[in-house]
């Protein structure tokens, strides 16, 4: 499951935001100030920080630029401030992305999702595991050598489960990343597409999550 850290210093907006990406399958660390905001950084590995700008103790910027100096997790700066300089500082010390309150926690959850995305892709063309080989470039899929008939759908859902390979993605996740941000699919429509998967290639790579989603696991 994807860690994110949540610094903000109003109780009303982190709690909604908490409330957001928690319903959506991510789990949720809090931090009200600049300076808890870095002791969490430093106890926990996150793969995401969605970060205020005006925070008590240290601000957003001081933040940014003590996680930068750590590492190259993605940041997405909130803040109520929307003048040229406060961008310009932010993406200055490399910020993923820039969200200006007031905003929709749907929109930011999504945005959530797709830098997560972003920031994992598969770097290989072909992936083998167990006795299956997936070239992602020619949309074709092997067992033992002999070919397996998927659609692109589906051959587009397991890539985004290697990419994810280990964490948890929510069906609401696995659409977004393969339907669309604005698509009125139902979110049940991963779970037929999944059992086809899984009827397709045989394996036990694919595993479900009880009540969140879906997990790839399978060695190389």
């Amino acid at each position: 499951m994807y860690r994110i850290l949540v610094v903000e210093d109003d109780r009303n907006t982190h709690q909604v935001i908490r409330e957001f990406l928690k319903e959506a399958g991510y789990d949720v660390t809090d931090a009200y100030d600049g300076e808890e905001a870095i002791i969490r950084f430093y106890e926990g590995r996150f793969d995401l920080v969605v970060l205020d700008i005006m925070t008590p103790k240290k601000n957003g910027i001081e933040v940014l630029r003590e996680i930068r100096s750590l590492s190259d997790t993605p940041v997405i700066m909130l803040t109520a401030l929307s003048d040229e300089y406060t961008q310009i500082k932010s993406f200055d010390l490399q910020a993923d992305e820039y969200v200006t309150k007031p905003f929709s926690p749907i929109v930011l959850v999504k945005r959530v999702s797709a830098l997560l995305r972003r920031s994992r892709p598969i770097n290989k063309t072909t992936v083998c595991f167990e006795d299956i080989a997936v070239d992602f470039s020619a949309y074709s899929v092997t067992k033992n050598g002999k070919p397996l008939s998927l659609t692109t759908k589906e051959i587009e859902i397991l890539k985004v489960l290697i990419e994810n390979q280990g964490n948890v993605l929510s069906r609401m996740q696995i659409l977004d990343a393969v339907w669309g941000f604005d698509s009125n699919i139902a979110d049940r429509i991963v779970d037929t597409h999944i059992k086809n998967l899984r009827k397709k290639l045989g394996c036990t790579a694919i595993h479900t999550v009880k009540g969140i989603g879906y997990r790839f696991e399978a060695a190389e």
